[in-house]
């Protein structure tokens, strides 16, 4: 009995030395995103775990860090000894760190890179140079209350201007309140989405060389929201103090509104609500697709710093993985950025995918640098002043885009 525990022990210390010498050999990697915590898990954890078995040399350290705190807390880093090997960026961030010398060069050669969208192929690469692998496109269209639609007779989510006048006067008839439409977020997308979807030089008005104030499709998209109003659509006096990230969206989940445009990253929690009915479509325009509104979100950068630049690129091309990928594609609602048509988005969200297939596609400009980032925010401050006041010229609206994007220039 004595030999049997003495040769226990010793069984136990030698794995103990062993499963120390394992773990001493390990790399571990620091990996940063703004995504991976309880309010937008992502799969993060999941297949960070699924990384780790499968690549059991590596430890990975993951920190969660928001998308405004990014700005501030990593540039620091980047810039000192104490840079994340890994970190979720998305194309603004690439662009200032990227010029900056602060992150690697993944390789146009790595092996993902090649089965990435063609329409984004020009997005992600800088000169000869690729700073970011894309994880997700995600779409930004218009939530509809299915039930409320029926209670006032319409059967299906409007898709042009003209449906979305009928609706809103049907709605307002039967006592619901149509339209969600804060200036701070809701109604951006629907005027850049009306806006571009009637022209063909997104980058040449974020470049100046065009202007908004001359531009036709923006100055009609404007009229548009004075026609939503007319429409009933709006009440913008009532929704003044809806915060875009917090009280419209609890107000849509309560079933006081049926439409917001919103991006589909809410479907996760939306599909949470019991007893909501609702779908995701494009957003109304003047043409009978609507427009699918598709933002390119997030990707991996690794730093120019890391000594682990093997492993991380390891960690990186793991997610490139169709069936790695599909976790967060499913967890996030989004499309895949390679190639193959892969999506996580449910079945409420076909009308969405159909006004992908008839080719009513934009993309965001500001996830793809057509347009400066300044111009985001004084779009969306300028906005709010003009559903406030909709006896604003356009001119005094346009006026301040073209100026943010020549203070940017």
């Amino acid at each position: 009995m004595t030999l049997f525990r003495s040769m226990t022990c010793a069984a136990v210390a030698a794995l103990t030395v062993a499963a120390q010498t394992a773990n001493a050999q390990q790399v571990v990697l620091d990996v940063t995103g703004w995504k991976g915590n309880e309010a937008e898990p992502a799969g993060i954890a999941e297949l960070v775990s699924a990384f780790e078995a499968a690549n059991p040399d590596i430890k990975v350290e993951f920190s969660y860090i928001s998308r405004l705190d990014t700005d501030v807390v990593l540039p620091p880093r980047l810039q000192g000894n104490n840079a994340p090997d890994v970190m979720m960026t998305d194309m603004p961030l690439v662009s200032i760190w990227g010029d900056a010398g602060l992150l690697a060069d993944l390789g146009t050669d790595s092996e993902w890179y090649g089965r990435l969208e063609p329409s984004l192929v020009p997005s992600v690469t800088t000169g000869d140079a690729v700073y970011i692998m894309p994880l997700e496109v995600i779409g930004m269209g218009n939530f509809v209350n299915n039930g409320l639609l029926a209670q006032a007779g319409i059967e299906n989510a409007p898709t042009t201007i003209d449906e979305l006048h009928a609706a809103c006067q049907a709605l307002d008839a039967a006592g619901i309140r149509p339209l969600i439409f804060t200036g701070g977020f809701s109604a951006p997308l629907f005027v850049i989405a009306n806006g571009l979807e009637q022209t063909d030089n997104a980058a040449a008005l974020g470049m100046g060389e065009a202007s908004f104030v001359e531009s036709e499709s923006f100055n009609a998209s404007l009229d548009v929201v004075r026609g939503l109003i007319d429409n009933k659509c709006v009440d913008p006096d009532g929704q003044a103090g809806l915060d875009p990230w917090s009280t419209a969206l609890t107000e849509f989940k309560a079933g006081n509104f049926a439409m917001m445009p919103q991006g589909a990253w809410n479907i996760a929690d939306f599909s949470s609500v019991e007893g909501l009915d609702y779908s995701f479509a494009p957003i109304p325009s003047g043409k009978d697709s609507g427009v699918a509104l598709d933002l390119f979100g997030i990707g991996w950068s690794m730093s120019a710093q890391t000594e682990h630049a093997e492993e991380a690129a390891r960690f990186i091309a793991f997610f490139s993985d169709p069936e790695n990928l599909q976790i967060m594609l499913d967890a996030e609602s989004a499309y895949s950025p390679f190639q193959g048509g892969a999506s996580g988005l449910p079945d409420l969200a076909s009308a969405y995918d159909q006004a992908r297939v008839d080719g009513g596609v934009v993309m965001y400009p500001f996830a793809v640098l057509d347009w400066p980032k300044a111009l985001e925010g004084e779009i969306w401050d300028s906005l709010t002043g003009f559903l406030l006041d909709t006896d604003k010229s356009n001119e005094n609206v346009l006026e301040r885009w073209d100026e943010a994007v020549e203070d940017s220039l």
